[in-house]
């Protein structure tokens, strides 16, 4: 008898891997009730690329090539090495996240704010760890990120964070729907927009390099500003100006929170600030303000923590959250590959895992088997004369 020809033997394999899962795997608290994802360890997250954008980035000189050229690309988070020194620095295992490719985009685009987390779905490039809490793990979730910007401009790029809930039940198409979870009542300072009717600025002072636009009730001198944008033209880019005065307004159900500014800005170095835990509840705006912690209440149950792009070339090396019983991260613990706390695999999955891969050894050699001469003759029998097919077996066998 001929061994099995090579193919069958590549059906097997394939149908080995296929049988493990190719999502990426949950993580769960570890013994002092902290997730840990990190960038380098794959299996611990899943990315989704962008929508298509119309990439119009002129540079400094406005030169009419560039601002005729139109690329529709479609960015995501991409696993990439620190080769250089123009590259992000001091990532934990030398790879990181970063959103690529860096074409200027921004999410919703330049002059425009957002306005409903759900708006990102669809726009933004993003990156997904998965949360399994346990029902003894329920309670207030914190989240620190530890992320810089590509770049020294613009104030270090930005993200934005969402966390959604999977419903237990699942719907025909055998999908697991999300629903929004929504973070603790919090407040950050008020702002209106430069050309509402209670403002009295008549200007902002462009910054070149973190690209905010503080505002002015007069124009200060050019030594001091400048870059000044006038009301109107302001106005064009939705510039918003604080209060000021101390007017603060009260976040009550926070869809997202905004990442956009370290306490050291412009830099592109994770070690900088090792993990940033500061930022804006529903902030859209270059910088943010910093009044905010973004944390949840959770029980039991499967949540998404969703990163998404606010600016392109953001990079991410990983994220810590920390559970009712877990504290701040220490800034001078690293980590390392491996370090994800991902999910124990269940006890019976390995059992699973051997029975159907044993299943699909013996059903596909039952194939190969009938392929031969004498399977045919047997399998001839079994279908023509099921009462020879004893005697038959039993007189080869013998």
């Amino acid at each position: 008898m001929n061994p099995p020809p090579p193919f069958f033997l590549a059906i097997l394999l394939v149908g080995l891997v296929l049988v493990r899962a190719t999502s990426s795997m949950p993580l769960c608290a570890d013994s002092t009730g902290v997730f840990l994802g990190l960038a380098t360890d794959e299996e611990a997250y899943f990315t989704t690329a962008g929508d298509y954008g119309s990439d119009d980035v002129p540079n400094d000189k406005d030169d009419d090539k560039d601002k005729d050229k139109d690329d529709d690309v479609a960015q995501n988070w991409v696993l990439v090495t620190a080769a250089s020194r123009d590259k992000p620095q001091h990532s934990y295992d030398g790879r990181y996240l970063q959103v690529l490719p860096d074409t200027g985009r921004n999410y919703p685009g330049r002059g425009q704010h957002l306005q409903h987390a759900a708006d990102l779905e669809q726009m933004s490039p993003s990156v997904t760890f998965v949360l399994r809490v346990d029902p003894g793990g329920a309670g207030i979730h914190t989240l620190f990120l530890r992320w810089t910007g590509g770049d020294t401009r613009g104030g270090g790029d930005s993200l934005y964070v969402v966390l959604y809930k999977k419903e237990k039940k699942k719907r025909k198409n055998n999908h697991q729907p999300l629903v929004l979870v929504h973070g603790q009542q919090t407040v950050k300072p008020t702002v209106v927009p430069i050309g509402a009717g209670m403002s009295q600025f008549t200007g902002c002072c462009y910054d070149m390099v973190t690209h905010t636009c503080p505002c002015y009730t007069e124009r200060p001198n050019t030594t001091t500003c400048p870059n000044w944008q006038d009301r109107d033209h302001a106005n064009n880019f939705s510039i918003q100006c604080l209060v000021g005065g101390g007017a603060m307004t009260i976040i009550r159900h926070p869809e997202w929170y905004l990442y956009a500014g370290q306490e050291a800005g412009n830099v592109m170095d994770f070690d900088s600030e090792p993990w940033d835990v500061t930022c804006e509840a529903d902030g859209s705006n270059t910088i943010d303000s910093g009044h905010d912690f973004p944390s949840w209440v959770l029980e039991q149950g499967e949540y998404e923590l969703k990163v998404y792009a606010r600016e392109d070339a953001t990079a991410l090396d990983g994220i810590y959250v920390a559970g009712p019983s877990g504290g701040a991260p220490i800034v001078s613990r690293t980590y390392a590959k491996g370090d994800s706390t991902i999910c124990a695999a269940p006890k019976r999955s390995v059992g699973l895992l051997l029975g159907v891969s044993s299943l699909m050894a013996v059903a596909f050699l039952l194939v190969w088997f009938a392929a031969t001469r004498p399977g045919k003759e047997i399998l001839g029998t079994v279908l023509n004369k099921p009462a020879e097919a004893v005697r038959y077996v039993y007189v080869d066998n013998s």
